[in-house]
């Protein structure tokens, strides 16, 4: 139970009236315009000026410290724990002829502020696109460290404050987490009036405004805030779920949405839980692993669903859902969990990140130095937060539908347009190099967004120094006081258009107190915030005098999203008639067809004027219509769903989601549907691209999961039945995947083989004996040559073994040689080992790894390895440290105690005597800025830091995560734990010439070695005579001799903090 008001749990700031000072108005020399940041279209430099709604309440009476005195503080009155005063922002200002310019004193790439900087000193750092501009809704005192918000019915601004981040409370002392409700009572769309509506909250991160409170996510918890008595305080607590992870305050459920199906989605955090509804101790609960999860707020019901969103959750107008993860930005959710999960023989989907630019491939821009936890996240995604797509309808159309990502780390908004890709989505920049979003501050932190019932996009900026969590920072960092910079500072900015008349949008109506029959009205909206907010006080008050004018709205609305959010709500309400759903059905619009083969699927059983409808969407011409259609379709056991099912199949085979859709609508007909696609009516055959070679072969895999030995022969016969030119082809395709599918259920083709027909097996025999042609063919398509040597592992020995062994060596095509390394893995015969170890020391990096995982895959082979180690066939170097612990760890005991043994110590005994006299360094006074040089000097040839040097080794500029042990034997002895891509190659010529270096590229033709200084060698492979590496890296030994004692210690120094130096973010303290 919440204390009741009078305690800590309420606190208001601002008066009633909400009266900005007189001394305010004098300073600021206009009344009702705030000072806002735009871009300049033609230079993009910084405007500041009296654009827009009112501002003067920057300056309101905050208290009594705060009245009447006028006080100011400078640059140095700033720090943990204190307040800005406006004055700062104010007197910094300069007024003449009714504008105003703020100089802000950040600095650039340049130099990093010490210090932060004022709302209005922030304001001008904030770059936007072209005809944009950024206004100041909320800052500090009303709000301190923001993470999220939303608005309510009333147009109020719910903001969930996590004050105690990254640490959480002392021990003893109570969480300094709140939620505050903040009102803009004037009009002016400034919120000056804020008041504190719970405190006492522990990590509290995701709000949803419902019923007399809010929906809050606080691991383990998902709580409903309530104020039963009306005084704008919270007095009840009432636990709604229970069991989600709490580990890590990053990491942890939130972003609690409402769906246009009437379910809350919330996004797990990525440690997922064992979740169930508090209060039911018996229930099962539910497992979060790898899963998002939703709830029915009016009914309990809850489910684990697809998708697992770390911090960020958010739908398109059509309900379709998106979430992000610290390195990838945006995820489209596009099958759920109750289609994959059907069918048992299928596996996972495809990541859904595959439709989006992932991860270190996805670049961003920022105007800042952007401090990641690896210097190889510089310029990419590393937080990746508050995904959302813009809805409203205040900015420019161009941007509706849009993604938009906050990147903490790089202070920035970055924003993708969205398009169809066959089922799924694709997303590219607007403009290449520049962001939507970004500040030239880096204390600027923005977290999250949301739409406002003005139809702007708001941000949630949390304005800290230090955004990242101790768990990922080595111990001697994790107490630093700097992570509490900026604790109690933050903002909110509203962006809109830069030429828009100044409008008082704030007063419209709210929808509060609007009658039921508006409330359907408003579905219509072009605006989804008003949308969504009838939608949910609809769900509310679940009114039986809804149902009529609902009805009417979905069968007959102009507007097409009208249509879909009253057919949802009729859904949930358990009023919606098959009438309604054949309107969908039959619908011009193709958003309407989907979402009426969505509302079909589990009325099919009952309805067969529905299935004959649905059945009809299969040559829609949308192929997101066509893909839910299969989805829908496989809820019905009826056997005439496959001829629909084979049309969408054929017309969708070059999307992977269509053919995933398919797949898993057929759980135990797979055979039935490659017999329906081979007939004359569809002749998948016909065309053999890949799209139609890929269905077969996933087709065919769940054929050969269920190991049915009838299903089997009658898929193999129709497959064989193919004549012409590409029969080949088919077959081998067809092979693949029945293989592919008996090895996930640990058995091979030759053990089915036995039970078929004999002229079944005898053409089968015949083609997997002709299969090192197909494989050592180069004018091959070279999916053709992969499945060829995939199904070289079943083949006969005498032909897979000396086929797999040239390929091996001799093909120039990378990928070709580790898929021949795995095949030969799963090869019987003994003598596979040795082919696989005999030129292990010519194999490039990945095929080395390859090769080491297809030796440890099986305990004899494993042994084998060990027996070239013991021999000096091969060195110890030659394993990376995840293959020597492998091996060391390994499941035999026999394999384990013998590697333990071999591995024990290979450090020469000159490295171990240079370790023992260098440990001084560890204890000796240093300092940070002389280590600098001597990484200028000593290793800037081949390792890069702050742009000093050259990129070739591997990075170390995350070594602030390493210890100074760890560092001293890293540079020390530089051959103890070699990841492969860094192992130095000689390479000798046809004509004589001897290049070494790290392999940096490889093609089908030529290679490219890496030397210090960044210098590169490209050797053609027609010309190289031998390649081989020692298993040594490109680091030599001995760099001591170059280094003092005093000089490493300067330079462990430099290593550990050269992100904290010059002032960007203190360091923890002097060095001894």
């Amino acid at each position: 139970m919440l204390p009741r008001p009078g305690a800590s749990i309420g606190r208001e700031v601002g008066g009633s009236g909400a009266t900005p000072s007189r001394r305010a108005e004098g300073l600021l020399g206009w009344r009702g315009r705030p000072l806002v940041r735009r871009r300049d279209p033609g230079v993009g430099a910084a405007a500041v000026g009296p654009v827009g709604p009112a501002v003067r309440s920057i300056d309101r009476e905050v208290g009594p410290s705060h009245r009447g005195g006028g006080a100011t503080m400078t640059r140095r009155d700033w720090g943990p724990g204190r307040q800005p005063s406006v004055a700062v922002g104010l007197l910094l200002m300069t007024v003449a002829a009714g504008t105003a310019t703020a100089t802000a004193t950040v600095q650039t790439r340049q130099g990093a502020p010490r210090s932060p900087v004022g709302p209005i000193e922030e304001l001008a750092t904030l770059h936007l696109n072209p005809g944009l501009r950024a206004e100041l809704v909320a800052s500090e005192p009303q709000i301190a460290s923001p993470v999220a918000i939303a608005f309510d019915e009333r147009g109020r601004l719910w903001v969930v404050e996590m004050r105690d981040y990254p640490n959480g409370p002392a021990p003893g002392d109570p969480p300094e987490g709140r939620l505050s409700v903040l009102e803009d009572r004037d009009g002016d769309g400034r919120f000056e009036h804020a008041r504190v509506f719970a405190d006492g909250l522990l990590f509290a991160n995701g709000v949803l405004p419902w019923g007399d409170g809010a929906i809050v996510t606080a691991a383990p918890h998902i709580v409903w805030l309530l104020d039963d008595d009306g005084d704008g305080r919270a007095d009840r607590r009432e636990v709604l779920y229970e069991g989600f992870a709490e580990e890590n305050p990053q990491l942890r459920v939130s972003h609690p949405t409402l769906g246009i199906d009437g379910w809350v989605y919330v996004a797990n955090g990525l440690r997922g839980g064992k979740v169930r509804r508090a209060g039911d101790p018996d229930a099962e609960p539910i497992d979060l692993s790898g899963r998002d999860f939703r709830f029915d707020p009016t009914t309990g019901r809850a489910e684990a669903v697809a998708g697992m969103g770390q911090f960020g959750l958010t739908f398109d107008d059509w309900g379709r859902r998106f979430v992000c993860t610290n390195r990838n930005h945006l995820i489209p959710i596009v099958v759920e969990d109750r289609y994959a999960s059907r069918n048992p023989d299928l596996p996972a989907p495809p990541p859904s990140r595959d439709d989006q630019t992932a991860g270190g491939a996805a670049r961003v821009f920022p105007l800042v130095d952007q401090f990641t936890t690896s210097s190889l996240h510089i310029g990419s995604f590393s937080a990746a937060c508050g995904v959302t797509i813009y809805r409203g309808d205040r900015l420019p159309s161009s941007y509706r539908g849009s993604a938009f990502t906050c990147e903490p780390t790089g202070s920035l908004v970055h924003q993708e347009v969205l398009s169809p890709d066959g089922a799924g989505f694709k997303g590219h920049p607007p403009r290449e190099g520049v962001e939507f979003l970004a500040s030239t501050d880096p204390w600027c932190r923005p977290v999250s967004m949301a739409h406002g019932p003005d139809g702007a996009l708001y941000v949630v900026d949390m304005y800290r120094a230090v955004i990242e969590h101790p768990q990922w920072m080595p111990p001697e960092l994790r107490d630093r006081p700097d992570l509490l910079l900026g604790k109690d500072l933050g903002r909110i900015w509203r962006i809109v258009p830069d030429d828009e008349a100044d409008a008082d949008r704030s007063q419209r109506p709210f929808p509060a107190e609007a009658a039921t029959a508006e409330l359907v009205s408003l579905l219509d909206h072009p605006d989804a915030w008003w949308r969504t907010t009838a939608q949910r006080l609809l769900l509310q008050r679940n009114d039986p005098a809804a149902i009529d004018p609902l009805r009417k709205a979905a069968r007959s609305s102009a507007s097409p999203l009208g249509r879909v959010h009253a057919s949802w709500l009729l859904e949930h309400a358990g009023k919606l008639d098959e009438e309604t759903i054949l309107g969908l059905l039959r619908a011009d619009h193709p958003r309407l067809r989907e979402h009426g083969a969505l509302l079909a699927e589990r009325r099919l059983a009952d309805a067969p004027a529905l299935l004959e409808a649905l059945a009809g969407l299969a040559d829609d011409p949308d192929p997101r219509v066509r893909f839910q259609a299969a989805l829908s379709l496989g809820f019905s056991d009826d056997d005439r769903v496959l001829d629909p099912m084979a049309t969408i199949a054929l017309l969708g085979a070059d999307d992977h989601w269509t053919r995933y859709a398919v797949a898993s609508a057929v759980p135990g007909r797979a055979g039935a549907l490659v017999e329906t696609l081979l007939s004359p009516e569809h002749d998948l055959a016909a065309l053999p691209d890949e799209g139609r070679i890929a269905l077969l072969r996933e087709l065919t895999a769940l054929v050969g999961a269920r190991r049915d030995p009838v299903e089997i022969a009658a898929v193999l016969g129709e497959i064989q039945s193919i004549d012409g030119g590409t029969a080949s082809r088919w077959l081998v395709a067809g092979l693949d995947g029945l293989a592919e599918g008996l090895g996930r259920r640990g058995t091979g083709l030759a053990a089915v083989l036995d039970r078929l027909p004999e002229a079944v097996v005898d053409r089968t025999a015949s083609a997997l004996a002709r299969l090192s042609d197909v494989a050592e063919d180069p004018d091959r398509p070279e999916d053709d040559r992969l499945r060829a040597i995939r199904l070289l592992a079943q083949a006969p020995g005498t032909v897979a073994l000396p086929a797999l062994a040239r390929l091996l060596v001799d093909e120039p095509i990378q990928d070709l040689r580790i898929a021949s390394a795995r095949a030969l893995a799963a090869r019987p015969e003994p003598e596979a080992a040795g082919i696989l170890l005999d030129p292990f020391r010519s194999f490039t990096p990945p095929v080395r790894r390859a090769v080491a995982s297809a030796l440890l895959s099986r305990p004899d082979r494993a042994s084998a390895l060990l027996d070239a180690i013991e021999d000096g066939r091969l060195s110890p170097r030659d394993l990376d440290a995840d293959q020597s612990r492998r091996l060391r760890d390994h499941p035999s005991a026999e394999v384990r105690d013998r590697a333990r043994s071999l591995l024990a110590s290979s450090l020469p005994g000159d490295r171990a005597e240079a370790l023992k006299r260098y440990r001084a360094a560890l204890e000796l006074p240093s300092d940070p800025s002389r280590g600098r040089e001597v990484f200028r000097r000593a290793c800037a040839t081949c390792h890069q830091i702050e742009g000093i040097g050259a990129v070739v080794g591997p990075d170390i500029g995350d070594t602030r995560t390493k210890t100074k042990e760890a560092l001293l034997s890293d540079i020390l002895n530089p051959n103890g734990a070699i990841d492969a891509n860094y192992l130095s190659y000689t390479v000798a010529t046809v004509d004589g010439q001897v290049v070494t270096g790290l392999i940096a590229a490889e093609t089908a033709s030529a290679l490219t070695l890496l030397r210090a200084e960044g210098q590169s060698d490209t050797v053609l492979k027609r010309d190289v005579e031998e390649m081989r590496s020692d298993g040594v890296s490109l680091m030599p030994e001995g760099l001591e001799k170059d280094i003092t004692v005093d000089q490493m210690a300067d330079l462990l120094d430099y290593l550990k903090n050269w992100r904290y130096m010059d002032g960007a973010v203190p360091l923890p303290s002097p060095s001894p």
